[in-house]
């Protein structure tokens, strides 16, 4: 009965109270819609870094399953999240500003909640961003009826360009359907599987000693390639995060 009591007590905190108070600081944040920051990078030609809960915890110097600790990543990705490139745009999650007013369970709402008071100081309340889900199209939809209409707007991006894909090696993005096929031609650049920024600047020295910057670079290689798409933009280059964007796909 006691640890019922408890239960729910906690539960009314979180709900009525930390969860409302978290949001009200995060939903100061500007962030565009999906479409809206699709249609930003279209007509615009900017290049873009997609910041999730990884990129953030790795700004801390946490690891994760797929990257593991450095120093200089963390440095990198800061510098990137607090960039005003006119040719570069960031990304955050819409998730940040989506509070209705009514208590809710979830991943980003318990990552908000425990989370806020830590990455908030990196971030700027005068800025605007894009949004970070603009790949995410499908997985989390409940209404999955433009789903379509999303991902035809988001293959305008590199419509009628030579693209380069920079991916882990066993990535494989556009490889047994037809994603990239309006693309005028495909090169793709590979790295490791795991803990791609060890091999960051074989890559990126590879890339600006190799590629045309006429060509549009996309990224599939996790949080490298934020810090990437960044330094890349730096140059002159066009390169665009897109995370598991061919996940989504299929």
């Amino acid at each position: 009965m006691i640890k019922q009591i408890k239960k729910e007590v906690h539960r009314l905190l979180d709900e009525y109270w930390l969860i409302p108070r978290a949001f009200k600081k995060t939903s100061k944040l500007k962030i565009m819609g999906s479409k809206e920051s699709v249609k930003y990078i279209i007509e615009q030609h900017c290049s873009l870094s997609r910041f999730g809960d990884g990129e953030l915890d790795s700004i801390e110097g946490l690891g994760g399953d797929y990257q593991h600790p450095s120093k200089r990543l963390s440095s990198m990705l800061l510098e990137c999240l607090q960039s005003d490139l006119p040719n570069h745009k960031v990304a955050i999650p819409n998730w940040l500003n989506h509070y209705d007013g009514k208590p809710k369970q979830g991943f980003w709402t318990n990552y908000v909640v425990g989370h806020h008071k830590r990455f908030l100081p990196w971030l700027s309340f005068n800025k605007v961003y894009l949004d970070t889900q603009l790949t995410r199209f499908y997985y989390e939809k409940k209404d999955k009826s433009k789903c379509n209409e999303h991902i035809e707007l988001i293959k305008q991006i590199w419509n009628e360009r030579d693209i380069v894909i920079v991916e882990g090696c066993k990535t494989r993005s556009g490889i047994g359907n037809d994603l990239y096929d309006n693309a005028n031609s495909i090169q793709r650049v590979l790295g490791p599987a795991l803990s791609g920024f060890d091999r960051y600047d074989d890559i990126y020295d590879f890339i600006i000693n190799n590629i045309n910057k006429n060509k549009l670079i996309l990224l599939s290689f996790g949080i490298t390639a934020t810090v990437l798409a960044y330094e890349l933009a730096k140059l002159g280059y066009q390169a665009i995060d897109l995370g598991h964007l061919d996940i989504e796909y299929e």
